[in-house]
């Protein structure tokens, strides 16, 4: 039951996060994360590792995602500011909210580094195709080229986070 609790929890601050954006409220979805966050913490995790993996990847998270508005290939909506460049708090709430998922929900991924890899290089892609589909964001260069850098991105983040996991021994 706590599993299912993670995914739907982080499935609904998700669509909230990009949905918010796409349509001018790019702060409901990090409240809507932030109240599963919390939730999360009450009554699946109270593990003090995995705050910090949180931690670590929603800085790592934001750090990727503003790397990729600075180099011009994708525009997100819902900036502090115009003119920015740091990836929204929407993207950061998605990061942290999907980190939260590594030991519940996705706990059967753990030490499958290959099929990690592979599941980042399709579904990270898809989840910012979503976000274009639904008008959260912009891709500002040729769809090949984003997409196979993103592929990338996301089919070495997964298995660096689930390598972070196991160094800093959550649930262990």
């Amino acid at each position: 039951m706590k599993n299912l609790s993670n995914i739907v929890g982080f499935q609904v601050a998700w669509w909230a996060c990009m949905l918010g954006a796409a349509n001018g409220l790019p702060y409901i979805g990090p409240v809507v994360m932030a109240v599963y966050l919390i939730a999360h913490y009450y009554w699946i995790s109270v593990d003090r590792n995995e705050v910090k993996l949180i931690i670590i990847f929603t800085v790592f998270g934001t750090f990727v995602d503003s790397l990729l508005i600075l180099s011009g290939s994708i525009t997100y909506m819902g900036y502090y500011v115009p003119g920015l460049v740091i990836a929204p708090l929407w993207i950061t709430a998605m990061w942290s909210g999907f980190t939260s998922t590594v030991n519940h929900s996705m706990a059967w991924l753990k030490d499958r580094w290959v099929l990690a890899f592979f599941l980042g290089i399709i579904f990270g892609p898809l989840s910012y195709m979503t976000g274009l589909k639904f008008g959260a964001i912009q891709f500002n260069t040729s769809l090949l080229n984003l997409l196979i850098i993103l592929a990338i991105i996301w089919g070495i983040s997964i298995p660096f986070i689930y390598h972070v996991n196991r160094r800093l021994r959550v649930g262990t």
